[in-house]
């Protein structure tokens, strides 16, 4: 993400690392891609296949997010989360 978003609202950033059945994976990349709490999203090789940035309002929006919307996704085999616990730099600027 490029920009901080708890100035919008926004306290939960995270990034999504998902095992996703190859046939699905062009089906499941364009339907995050489509979902507004997704800023980025990639195929990727490696132990995981497709990457994605996330932002929710706050901690029971960010499960709901998971639960719901990506879990309800067809070929979604295996999902990790790391929240961002701090930036330091976004868009060439360095953060205080």
């Amino acid at each position: 993400m490029d920009v901080d978003p708890r100035p919008l609202g926004y306290e939960i950033e995270a990034f999504c690392w998902l095992t996703v059945a190859p046939g699905r994976l062009a089906a499941v990349g364009r339907a995050m891609a489509d979902h507004p709490e997704v800023g980025f999203v990639a195929a990727t090789t490696g132990p995981t296949n497709l990457v994605a940035g996330l932002v929710c309002r706050d901690t029971e929006a960010f499960y709901d997010y998971l639960t719901d919307r990506l879990g309800a996704l067809e070929g979604v085999g295996a999902l990790e989360t790391a929240p961002v616990v701090r930036s330091v730099k976004r868009a060439g600027m360095i953060m205080p």
